[in-house]
């Protein structure tokens, strides 16, 4: 009778177990990988910083500004019924240490129109107001526009120099 008992109670100690062990899985293992998900989300945010650490250490020596030859003017969006406008000089830093430096600076002086265009896309989504709060924003989607036209991230910045709106 104690074995039939002992039987008994090691069945009911291991269906529990196998129990246990599916509830720990069923709720472990999701929130394991919801962690490792967001650890590589930040590792890969590290990832890019380090990259614009890397473009803020290059020397002013091996940055090369190209400005394009004429200043822009720029139609503004329109929310009244006055046009506004942005006049401003436009130039690019080129890291000339990068591999495609040379082909870029060869080439970038037949690229000015292109160039242009991509600048006057940006600024005429903007209006007047938005100009000014959104500087950054339009720097930012300038770059990564140029950089995809010249299929090289060896164009570390732009800038808008002299800028006056009306």
């Amino acid at each position: 009778m104690k074995k039939n008992i002992l039987t008994v109670i090691i069945m009911a100690v291991s269906l529990i177990n196998m129990v246990l062990s599916a509830v720990i899985v069923f709720t472990i293992v999701p929130t394991a990988n919801k962690t490792n998900n967001l650890v590589s989300k930040v590792a890969q945010i590290i990832d890019l910083e380090l990259e614009d650490e890397e473009a803020s250490n290059i020397a002013i020596s091996d940055i090369f500004i190209y400005e394009l030859p004429e200043p822009l003017t720029i139609n503004l969006s329109s929310t009244d019924k006055v046009n506004h406008y942005v006049l401003l000089n436009f130039s690019l830093s080129i890291n000339t240490l990068h591999k495609d430096a040379a082909t870029i600076q060869g080439v970038i002086e037949s690229h000015s129109n292109a160039i242009a265009e991509i600048v006057t896309e940006e600024f005429s989504k903007y209006t007047i107001d938005e100009v000014n709060a959104s500087k950054d924003t339009i720097k930012e989607d300038t770059l990564i526009r140029i950089q995809d036209h010249f299929d090289s991230d060896c164009i570390i910045s732009v800038s808008f120099g002299n800028m006056v709106m009306q």
